[in-house]
């Protein structure tokens, strides 16, 4: 029997080859840290990004509302996910994966699990770059090991290695694969890099990792080390260590992963050992994300759907514990990208149907993003944009450029 490929069978075949997609609908899985777990309340930590749930209900809703994607409709898997400790998160992975049979996952944590399980994932908080298996990790922003050579090539354009002896510190032996990704970079840029160190106490010992901090600065200053490259945990031990011991050499300094380095700033590290650091992101600056034409539609669209919930507008000053509009930002990316792979993927969705297609996107605006992203074969992130951004004394924040660096 000769059977004609149509649209409709086309669908009816990966729905019983694909695991999560039927003719008519698509399972999500949406693993979420549940940051007012009650378990964090009681070690003192007081967190609210908003409702998650609620947020991707929401925007989800608004979508098969619309037809779906494709005529098929999303069935989400909201699941809270307790971040203390790596039990929850595995358990959650296999619910989603063995129980639920969900097609993708958006913005989990982190993608490993869901990969090795060969499920897609889109928008995971910390990017996973290329995976080993079919699926892939999709996301507008690059891992620190494609983004560190951009924004020290930016770097090296402004002149911020111009004359100097330069050292490159990792603040824990996790830090050791970036600490050879930037050494690498700098080469290519014709930046010598004079000695590295890598800061190997035992994670949680801030006495032991301060003792190393300052025997590496003892080095670093008699090799006459004038700029030091941090990499990764490294933008916040570096500062955390100088200003522990109350260092008198304290030279300008990188820290290549913007998000270590805030963490610094929150810490209160004295302003003396912050004010000389030179970082950069691929997001645009905090503000402009939130006033993005995109995310104010998704904030009216989640309003609409919950309008008791509180969505406070992105302020620097306010604590973690009115952040509201982090599961906003978070869940209005997320579902963007998601929706053009799906739809890019046609009726056929399978794994390979659905990478294939995020790496033939080309020239799309996430939701939040100021400027047009790309993907490419082997390549589930996006390469672009770097924005500057230093710490300013007088407002005790990270001020951030306007307009990305030139290429």
């Amino acid at each position: 029997m000769i059977v004609v490929l149509t649209p409709g069978n086309l669908a009816s075949a990966a729905s019983s080859d694909t695991p999560g997609v039927t003719a008519s609908t698509i399972r999500v899985g949406v693993p979420y840290i549940e940051v007012g777990a009650a378990m964090l309340r009681t070690l003192g930590v007081d967190i609210d990004y908003g409702s998650f749930p609620d947020a991707f209900h929401a925007l989800i809703d608004n979508v098969n509302s619309h037809g779906g994607i494709n005529g098929r409709k999303i069935v989400p898997y909201i699941v809270a996910v307790n971040p203390v400790g790596t039990a929850p998160a595995a358990t959650t992975c296999t619910q989603l994966t063995e129980d639920d049979s969900v097609f993708a996952v958006l913005a989990p944590l982190q993608p490993t699990c869901y990969l090795e399980h060969n499920v897609p994932v889109v928008g995971s908080i910390y990017p996973g770059g290329h995976s080993q298996t079919s699926a892939q990790d999709f996301s507008p922003t690059p891992p620190v090991a494609a983004f560190d050579p951009l924004e020290l090539a930016a770097m090296v354009r402004q002149g911020v290695f111009s004359h100097k002896k330069v050292a490159v510190f990792g603040g824990g032996t996790g830090d050791e694969s970036e600490l050879g990704v930037a050494q690498s970079a700098l080469a290519k840029l014709h930046v010598p890099v004079v000695t590295t160190a890598v800061d190997t106490a035992p994670q949680g010992d801030e006495a032991a990792t301060d003792a190393q901090v300052e025997s590496i600065a003892q080095r670093f200053k008699s090799d006459g080390v004038s700029e030091v490259v941090a990499v990764g945990t490294g933008g916040a031990v570096w500062p955390g260590g100088l200003s522990a011991i109350q260092s008198a050499y304290n030279p300008p300094w990188v820290a290549t992963v913007e998000s270590d380095f805030n963490g610094a700033v929150g810490s209160g590290d004295s302003a003396a050992y912050l004010s000389n650091v030179v970082t950069a992101t691929a997001l645009p600056p905090p503000t402009e994300i939130w006033n993005n034409a995109g995310t104010q539609e998704c904030v009216h669209i989640i309003k609409r759907a919950y309008p008791s919930d509180e969505i406070r507008a992105f302020d620097a000053s306010l604590p973690e514990s009115a952040q509201t509009w982090t599961s906003v930002e978070i869940a209005c990316s997320a579902m963007g990208l998601f929706e053009d792979i799906a739809k890019a993927a046609g009726k056929n969705l399978t794994v390979s149907s659905f990478v294939h297609a995020g790496y033939g996107l080309r020239n799309i605006v996430v939701p939040g993003g100021r400027v047009p992203v790309s993907f490419a074969p082997n390549r589930p992130y996006g390469l672009g944009p770097v924005y500057m951004a230093h710490y300013d004394s007088a407002t005790k924040a990270v001020v951030y450029a306007d307009s990305p660096a030139k290429g």
